[in-house]
């Protein structure tokens, strides 16, 4: 999956995080930095995704920064558990 079509499901609410995963904790320059890595395009781990639905059924909610309005839960495909 690109990081185009990952942050375009991000904002739609197809991805959402699922109620129990912490919040956003970097700060400002750990984002610097992961942005440059992307932009050099050096390795930056995996993001671990969990396909919504079957018998697990976890509350999620929307990214931060996404408007709420565009994040709707009927929308939902998958959901983060972290990146490694």
């Amino acid at each position: 999956m690109s990081l185009a079509a990952l942050l375009n499901d991000i904002v739609v609410g197809k991805i959402q995080l699922p109620d129990f995963q912490r919040g956003w904790v970097w700060d400002d320059e750990h984002i610097r930095s992961l942005l440059v890595s992307i932009a050099r395009a050096f390795p930056i781990g995996a993001i671990m995704l969990l396909e919504a639905g079957g018998d697990a059924k976890f509350k999620a909610r929307p990214i931060e920064g996404v408007e709420l309005t565009k994040a709707i839960l009927n929308k939902l495909e998958k959901l983060i558990l972290g990146k490694c």
